[in-house]
């Protein structure tokens, strides 16, 4: 055997070894290729609370919304990843046809876009509406809300609409219509918060919008007393994802419509639309004029009470306004940082602090004009002059009437927050945020006041110290 055929056959066996291990190694490659999921490409457009952007706790964009959420959780469950990109609807429509974008969010299941497009069941039902200035609602009303629009339109007035959106086929007559073609009276505009710009601005008379965009737009500008709305739908359609038949094939098409199927008979639609669009709700109904009420009508009574224990446990107006503060106030921060709210409720709107303050200074012109009143004059036995004004009776049922009412209405306040914070289960969180809104203030009111004798409370020089240090700290500009 000549002497190199020991090499040679060295280096074929290693040349073998080396291919076996390349296709082993290449075999694993393609599976976890294979394994890996596709990725689906879609657009999406600013409309709250269905589509928007979010910040989350890194300060961090994110997209959030009923739409983007049911999104995830249907490719979640057909093995998909998911990527958006935000174009205007109108665009988006036209980059699925053209196969640039794989699906689109909240399409309606028109028969002109069955050549190009696949279609899921329904997910959500769209309602429009026709919005109006607040007051103007009775200048066109009518028995239906078509008709009240075509009043509008035949009174020379103006409608804002989404460019590009499908409003159902009535309005889409009246949308050829030459008369008021002619007199262009049809804004287009680009997403919800544009349509309530054109109506506060004077722009137009009304605009057509799906009651839960519009309601989280008008909210967004507190506009909520300026807006108004004529009853009843203009147009309901289900909206469904649109899938490329350029991009998407048929049985990819059919694993997302399944895994949508799916999901709607597990019940995990419902508690999305719980997630997203009941705390939106509860969002508008914390800016009304009633619910403002609860929140001022509770806080005055927890005041109201801590000054009558001040008065009567002898603290001075640093004392009462802390007694004060502590039940008006101080259960709603426990709840706000628990929450994970923010920012906290007295720091994004301090008036509710102020009225505290205010309602100490009332109590303390009340009593010091009730003590010049009986001044000089005996009381009967060793009663007080508290105890001939109001007998103990009387001054304790004042006391737990102003608790009562306090406890009350921030039990509501409670479980609304709880619900906009998306505490869940509901069912656990909901009692207890409303517990902590409505006596943890008055717990620690009342673990203040297990220590007999607080100095810093009963006139001593700290808190005017303090208060006056503050005052006198400066205060750097804010850079122009």
């Amino acid at each position: 055997m000549p002497p190199f055929l020991p090499q040679l056959s060295s280096v074929v066996r290693t040349t073998i070894q080396l291919s076996v291990l390349a296709s082993i190694a290449l075999g694993w490659t393609t599976s976890a290729l294979a394994a890996a999921p596709q990725e689906f490409r879609g657009g999406w457009s600013p409309n709250a609370p269905y589509q928007y952007e979010t910040i989350d706790g890194g300060g961090d964009p994110r997209l959030s919304g009923y739409d983007i959420e049911v999104a995830k959780a249907v490719a979640s469950r057909a093995g998909l990843r998911l990527s958006f990109e935000e174009h205007p609807s109108e665009q988006t429509l036209q980059f699925v046809q053209e196969g640039l974008l794989d699906f689109a969010l909240a399409a309606t299941s028109e028969e002109s876009r069955r050549d190009w497009a696949w279609f899921t069941v329904p997910y959500r039902l769209e309602k429009i509406g026709l919005l109006t200035r607040w007051g103007d609602v009775s200048r066109w009303a009518a028995n239906t809300p078509l008709a009240s629009l075509r009043r509008l339109l035949e009174d020379g007035g103006r409608v804002a609409l989404i460019r590009g959106f499908y409003y159902g086929p009535e309005v889409a007559a009246l949308r050829r219509d030459e008369r008021f073609l002619q007199q262009q009276q049809w804004l287009e505009v680009e997403q919800e918060t544009d349509l309530i710009d054109a109506l506060l601005s004077l722009q137009v008379e009304g605009v057509l919008a799906d009651p839960h965009s519009a309601v989280s737009a008008v909210a967004r500008v507190d506009a909520l007393g300026k807006i108004n709305g004529v009853p009843g739908s203009l147009y309901e359609a289900p909206l469904c994802f649109l899938l490329s038949k350029k991009s998407v094939s048929k049985e990819q098409a059919a694993a997302f419509n399944q895994a949508l199927i799916d999901l709607k008979t597990s019940g995990h639609l419902e508690q999305i639309s719980r997630h997203y669009l009941l705390p939106q709700l509860l969002s508008v109904t914390t800016q009304t004029a009633w619910f403002r009420a609860f929140d001022i009508i509770g806080t005055i009574a927890f005041a109201i009470s801590g000054v009558l224990i001040a008065r009567r446990e002898k603290y001075d107006l640093i004392g009462a306004c802390v007694l004060a503060a502590l039940p008006a106030v101080g259960g709603g921060v426990l709840r706000d940082l628990i929450s994970g709210r923010s920012p906290i409720g007295i720091v994004e709107s301090p008036s509710l602090l102020l009225i505290v303050f205010g309602t100490v200074l009332c109590g303390l012109v009340f009593f010091t004009l009730q003590d010049w009143f009986f001044k000089g004059r005996a009381p009967s036995g060793n009663s007080s002059s508290d105890e001939k004004m109001f007998r103990w009776r009387s001054s304790r049922g004042m006391l737990e009437l102003c608790d009562a009412i306090g406890l009350a209405t921030f039990t509501i306040v409670g479980v609304v927050v709880a619900i906009q914070q998306r505490c869940e289960p509901l069912w656990l969180w909901g009692p207890v945020m409303a517990g902590l809104t409505a006596a943890g203030g008055g717990v620690l009111r009342d673990v203040l006041r297990s220590q007999a004798d607080i100095p810093t409370l009963k006139g001593t020089i700290y808190p005017v110290g303090l208060w006056t240090k503050t005052r006198s700290f400066p205060v750097p500009s804010r850079p122009s």
